[in-house]
């Protein structure tokens, strides 16, 4: 779930610790951290 906008970020089949995943309904990004369990925290955005 989106940490942003909780909406349902689609997973890949496939996936890998250090994977880059973004949110099709807002763009936030979130890097997975673990896979059992799955653990992910949102990227952000330096300026």
């Amino acid at each position: 779930m989106c940490p942003d906008c909780q909406a349902e970020i689609v997973r890949p089949l496939e996936m890998e610790v250090g994977e880059i995943l973004e949110c099709s309904e807002c763009g936030c990004e979130v890097e997975i951290l673990s896979m059992d369990p799955l653990k992910y925290r949102q990227l952000i955005e330096e300026k």
